[in-house]
């Protein structure tokens, strides 16, 4: 996830505040700084690589790294970090690129622009939106700016006690297409049984867009440990998945 700015709430979970996909200049170049959230699910050990490219994809602006070893089957770790001060010589559509261990896993796109002009987009940005994240939360709002933001992100649930239940968020974020779509998602148990499958949400979007959609489960029950297993479907495809993680302590 893109945004203004991330940090710890007064839980010691993750705030995620001002998620954007534009950044609009009134004239170029011009320099800016912002964070950048990511959140990985396995087990091994990886060496993380997320570079700022330019239009042509011909040279780095701007790198984060970090290197994690995950030693639970799907363990799920996060980590976030700023751009700092990057140079934006002329508008258009810029790439973050997502490695682990070299091999490239993820694009995701940032459009920047100057005095609201329009730039060239990209075909394939006008295809099938991409699932930019999936994200449990306990909180979506908008912050001062109009921006979406998430608070409580959280990896997991340690407890002493089962059955228990627990309300929350989950938020997803598309970017770019240009079409009408449908997503929905469904929760399965540890023994891989259904357990909340949401009502379809119809969204539309442009190439230029990130749109956060979200689920409020209410009351959800977690009656054993184990890994329950969050998939997202577009147009009732699957797209992606990650583990809410519930450990016995």
């Amino acid at each position: 996830a893109i945004a203004s700015s991330i940090e710890e709430d007064e839980y010691g979970l993750t705030l995620i505040d001002g998620i954007f996909s534009i950044i609009n200049f009134d004239s170029l170049p011009q320099t800016d700084t912002f964070s950048l959230y990511s959140r990985w699910m396995g087990n091994g050990k990886y060496d993380i690589e997320i570079n700022l490219l330019n239009p042509s994809k011909e040279k780095i602006l701007g790198t984060i790294d970090d290197s994690f070893e995950l030693t639970r089957e799907n363990e799920v770790f996060y980590f976030w970090g700023n751009f700092e001060d990057i140079a934006f010589d002329e508008p258009g559509v810029y790439w973050i690129q997502v490695k682990a261990d070299g091999k490239l896993l993820k694009e995701i796109p940032l459009f920047v622009l100057e005095n609201d002009e329009d730039i060239d987009i990209p075909e394939n940005l006008t295809q099938k939106p991409i699932l930019a994240f999936t994200l449990p939360a306990l909180e979506i709002y908008e912050n001062d700016y109009g921006l979406t933001s998430l608070k409580g992100i959280y990896e997991y649930y340690a407890t002493d006690e089962l059955p228990f239940t627990d309300s929350f968020i989950i938020a997803n974020g598309w970017m770019s297409g240009e079409s009408e779509y449908n997503q929905h998602i469904e929760i399965f148990s540890p023994d891989k049984k259904l357990l909340y499958k949401s009502e379809p949400q119809s969204f539309e979007t442009n190439a230029g867009s990130i749109i956060t959609l979200f689920d409020e489960i209410s009351n959800f029950s977690f009656e054993k440990e184990g890994d329950y297993l969050v998939k997202v479907f577009l147009d009732d495809e699957e797209v992606n998945s990650f583990v809410l993680k519930v450990i016995k302590e």
